[in-house]
Order: C-alpha cells, then structure tokens, then sequence
C-alpha cells in the first residue's frame, strides 16, 4: 500500500507545526510531560469566513484573530470547501530527527471537521523576538478527486468556502512549553494546580506519552462535584486503541500511530467513579480510515483538546 504522508524535501523545515529541533543531548534532561488540566471561561464566539478565491487560509486567519483582538481559543468546523490543501502527520522514529510527513490534495475537498487550538507564540521578526497568534487545527476532509477521506494536521489551502467558528477562551493564559530531549510543544497555562472545574467551565487538558485518554483525564475529573461532560473536540496521535462496536472490542497498534482528528461524546460522573462514550475517527498514515467507541488510548507524543461541562 501507498504511503499517504511523504518525507519532506525542504531545507530547513523538516520539523514544523508543534515540535521544534532539538539539539543532541548526552544525559535526559527532566520535563514533565503528563496530563495538564486548566478551567477555561468561554468568550462570545464568531465567525470566520474565508470566500472563494479569498486566498491562504492559514494567512488570513491569523489576519482575522489580530484584527479582532482574539489571542487564544479554539477553533472548530464541521463543513464547508477547502482547495489545494496540504497536510502533514507527526512521525516520531523518523532519523535522523522528528518530522512531518507531508502530503498534498488537489483541487476541491470537502471538509466534515477542522478544530484545534489558537494562542499566542514568540516569533523572530528581523533579530527581534515578537508574539503573534498561531493555530494550531487538524481536519478531516474528502478528497473530490479522488473520493478518499483523509485526515491530518492541517498546514493550509490556497482558497476555499468555508465558516470557522471562534471561540475564545480567558481566565488563564495559554502557553507552549518544549520538552528539550523531543522537540514537543505542550499545551499549558499559568496557574498550575488552580484546578476546580464546575458547571459552565470549559476544560483544557493535554496529556504527553504513553498516557491513557481518555480514562487518566476521567479519573481526575471524578473527584469533583460535576455529572456530566462533552467533548468540544479532541486532537493528537495515539500508538495503540481499544476500539468496541456492539459490544465487540478490537486493537489497533500501527507503526507510526494513528491520527485522532474526529472526537465526540459525552462522559458521566456519580460517587468518584465515571462512564464515558467516546466516538472517534482514526487515520493511519496509509490512509485507511477507523470510525468506532473509543474504550481506551495510548498517547502516541501529544494529545489536547477541550470538554465542556454541562451539569
């Protein structure tokens, strides 16, 4: 079968997105890359609206946020038309250093979902460090040409027809910290530990390798006086699933991982313990498709994303 994701050729570019080079380094050094949670308080949401022949999606995005002032949120669609796109997906044994793989879809594609989230990050502008809006989204997409549904971390298209919805979100201040041994950048806010959600809270969670989604988030939450949650959207690679349909459980474990880039569901807390359904959809970097009730996860490098609690 045909690799879907091709090794970048650019100089200088061959790690992008979340991840950043990393310098070779003889002895670890410490980071804690495990489960961060942080409550969030939602903003009026709003549209972005990118016309035919409006041009880059990903320029005129950012161009959008800085004009309305909106610095960090999330960000999710569930239609619309996206021309010449071009996606990567995160392949870790890659050598000598981490990188994307990259592919590119002609022509017209038909989006059923893009989220992720925006925030703002530091940034070299003529020797002089600047903050500017970044997203950082993934989508899933058919491809018209061929009919194939794809999913991965989206970099851009050069046009298209489509409504963005913009969720800004306050409270806290959302950040990037770098793990110096791999290069990821992970989803964190100021206040660490400042962490009693309650109803009409919004909450942001990243969890690192080799951790379980979404049972370790779960746990946490079922220490509070909370009953019920809903995915917002979830986003990040995971190495190996537990997938069940009508009752009948089944393991996925590729090589490179698998890209969750389609989440919803619900969960439900009574007397410290949960029940969750967490419907998803999975790519491989074949492309095939796996589309079922998430029983459990193992987080592949970076897994984020936000839930609502609703009573």
């Amino acid at each position: 079968m045909k690799l879907l994701f091709k090794i970048a050729k650019e100089h200088g570019k061959d790690i992008e997105g979340d991840f950043v080079a990393v310098s070779k380094k003889k002895e670890h050094v410490e980071f804690d890359t495990s489960l961060h949670t942080a409550t969030l308080i939602k903003g009026r949401e709003t549209i972005f609206h990118l016309i035919p022949k409006g041009g880059p999606l990903i320029l005129k995005l950012c161009a959008f946020l800085e004009e309305n002032k909106l610095t960090q949120g999330y960000i999710t669609c569930d239609s619309g038309i996206l021309n010449d796109m071009k996606c990567a997906f995160f392949l870790t044994k890659h050598k000598p250093s981490p990188t994307f793989g990259k592919a590119s879809f002609a022509g017209e594609n038909k989006i059923s979902s893009i989220s992720g989230f925006f925030l703002m990050l530091p940034s070299l502008k003529e020797g002089k460090l600047i903050f500017k809006v970044v997203p950082h989204v993934h989508v899933v997409f058919q491809n018209m040409k061929t009919g194939k549904i794809f999913s991965g971390h989206l970099d851009d298209a050069e046009s298209g027809n489509i409504k963005l919805k913009i969720v800004p979100l306050s409270g806290k201040t959302m950040r990037r910290e770098t793990d110096p041994n791999t290069g990821g950048m992970y989803l964190r806010t100021d206040k660490k530990g400042d962490f009693s959600p309650k109803v009409g809270d919004t909450v942001l969670f990243a969890l690192g390798p080799e951790e379980d989604f979404p049972n370790k988030l779960f746990k946490l939450m079922s220490s509070y006086q909370i009953r019920k949650t809903k995915y917002s959207f979830a986003i990040g690679t995971l190495w190996s699933v537990y997938l069940e349909s009508r009752g009948k459980r089944s393991s996925l474990t590729p090589n490179d991982g698998l890209e969750l880039s389609l989440t919803h569901g619900e969960a439900f807390f009574k007397k410290g313990k949960y029940f969750h359904k967490t419907n998803v959809q999975l790519t491989d970097r074949f492309g095939r498709q796996y589309k079922n009730q998430l029983v459990s996860g193992k987080v592949k490098d970076i897994l984020e994303g936000a839930i609502e609690i609703v009573s």
